[in-house]
């Protein structure tokens, strides 16, 4: 049985490659974007469902908490963890009514990743 399928939007290719092998060794299935458009061409326009969204909150061409929005026109269900790198007070507070929205901070350790979808109820598949 396949685990949580999770959207990684991450601009910087090198952190989305450690992303997306992190969460494929736990076992997740893995969509990749590197921009809010490609986000949101992914989330309505493929035929794939996701289980949540993991994003960067610098993206070239939309905030990631503007995306997050975006995000709940079209799926207001979605787990979301917000990746940023600066200071999270004011992102949490902005968030804090959503118990669908993690925000973490960058860097991240692979185990803190996992620790935020799991407290959104995000698992992976269960290992032989």
């Amino acid at each position: 049985m396949p685990g949580a399928r999770i959207l990684v939007v991450e601009d910087e290719p090198l952190i989305r490659m450690i992303a997306v092998e992190a969460l494929q060794d736990a076992g997740f299935g893995v969509a990749e974007a590197a921009s809010a458009a490609e986000a949101m061409a992914h989330l309505v326009g493929d035929d794939l469902r996701f289980d949540a969204a993991i994003i960067d909150i610098g993206l070239p061409d939309r905030p990631g908490d503007m995306l997050a929005e975006d995000i709940r026109a079209v799926r207001p269900d979605l787990p979301i963890v917000i990746a940023s790198g600066r200071g999270d007070a004011q992102l949490a507070n902005r968030f804090s009514a959503d118990p669908q929205v993690r925000i973490l901070g960058k860097p991240y350790h692979n185990e803190a990743l996992s620790e935020a979808l799991a407290a959104l109820g995000v698992r992976s598949a269960p290992r032989d």
